[in-house]
């Protein structure tokens, strides 16, 4: 049977983090390694952010708030680079988009804050549906974070197909009944959608 709609993930596909902003703001502010990891995404607030409880900017103000506690006001002026980093874009996976969008839509579902529309301008990548846990208030693996971005596609989750590259979020997603498969990627990724009834030229 043919899809009539796809869902992504975001990052690991179409985007790579390699946190060289964070990198070099810890470098220029003498931070430790893995310092803005801790304060950042490993504090509470960055979960309410992640479900829209928080805006993007507030979760950051409340990073530099809780730096400058700790480490000293100065700390303010060197995260720049932590904030200007915008994770890299996957130029294959992005011209394959292109491609699928011309037989289906295409929704993106990422765990993230409401950031993720200006993230996606930034870098040029368009879907039909964007959809961060942000906006409907829940994230994966929620079985309600897919239920909710089916539901606004408008396509039945038997008739559509999920691609992550994390495992937990595909056993997730089969829940509800969206045909999921783990992300190993765009050559196996191509292949699956031409199995999927997608006239896409297999990747070699």
């Amino acid at each position: 049977m043919r899809i009539t709609a796809l869902l992504v993930d975001m990052n690991g596909l179409f985007r790579h983090w390699h946190n060289t902003g964070a990198r070099e703001a810890e470098k220029l502010a003498g931070l430790p390694g893995g310092t803005l990891a801790r304060y950042a995404y490993d504090h509470p607030s960055y979960r309410l952010a992640r479900v829209g409880l928080l805006t993007d900017q507030e979760w950051a103000d409340g990073v530099a708030d809780r730096l400058a506690d700790d480490f000293g006001p100065q700390v303010r002026q060197h995260l720049a680079p932590w904030r200007e980093d915008r994770g890299t874009p996957a130029p294959d996976m992005v011209s394959l988009l292109a491609k699928i969008r011309a037989h289906v839509p295409v929704g993106v579902l990422s765990n993230c804050t409401d950031a993720l529309h200006d993230d996606l301008r930034h870098h040029g990548i368009e879907f039909d549906h964007v959809f961060s846990s942000a906006s409907l208030g829940v994230d994966k693996p929620s079985p309600h974070a897919f239920r909710l971005a089916a539901q606004r596609m408008g396509h039945a989750p038997d008739t559509m197909a999920y691609v992550d590259d994390e495992p937990t979020f595909v056993t997730a997603a089969r829940s509800i009944g969206l045909d999921a498969h783990l992300f190993t990627g765009p050559a196996d990724f191509t292949r699956m959608l031409v199995q999927a009834g997608l006239p896409l030229a297999e990747r070699t």
